[in-house]
């Protein structure tokens, strides 16, 4: 039972949240930017790190994330974006797809994406609601974890589009 649990969270974290690994493959193809707009940002240079307050947007073609407060950390040695931390209302989304939590962490070596707190992510009907989810985008593989009052809940739509064979073999 355990297994089926995981297979079906990873199938559905796969095809749902890899909206994000297919915004972030086509930025690096495509050079795209982010537009980031704060009440107040706080750059700190010397120790590489940006912090954007209060009523945060960024956006990236046709993603956009919304969050009280993020920390964007640049690695000293190459200038490249290491981490994300945003807090509070933590909104994602894509046309079709959202994800929400209180904390969404993106750690770019590591790939991985963490939703923290009231973790929701949406694709067409299909929903996952629990306390964390855990996506690795370069291996897409997913964990979603309950709390002891709370548990993992996942509720998925069958795909209705039929082939000409499910047709066929129906009547």
């Amino acid at each position: 039972m355990k297994k089926i649990l995981i297979f079906v969270i990873g199938f559905f974290i796969l095809t749902n949240l890899s909206f994000a690994q297919n915004s972030i493959d086509n930025a690096k193809k495509e050079k795209v930017p982010i537009n980031i707009t704060a009440d107040k940002l706080i750059a700190q240079e010397n120790i590489g790190l940006y912090t954007f307050i209060g009523n945060v947007v960024a956006k990236r073609k046709d993603a956009t994330l919304y969050a009280d407060k993020m920390d964007v950390y640049k690695d000293k040695n190459t200038g490249d974006v290491s981490k994300i931390v945003c807090i509070g209302n933590v909104v994602i989304t894509q046309p079709g797809k959202v994800a929400k939590a209180d904390e969404g962490i993106y750690e770019l070596k590591d790939q991985k994406v963490t939703l923290i707190g009231n973790a929701y992510v949406k694709s067409g009907k299909n929903v996952i609601k629990s306390n964390m989810i855990v996506y690795y985008l370069d291996r897409k593989y997913a964990v979603a974890q309950g709390t002891k009052n709370e548990r993992v809940d996942v509720t998925i739509y069958p795909n209705e589009k039929q082939t000409s064979n499910q047709t066929k073999e129906q009547k």
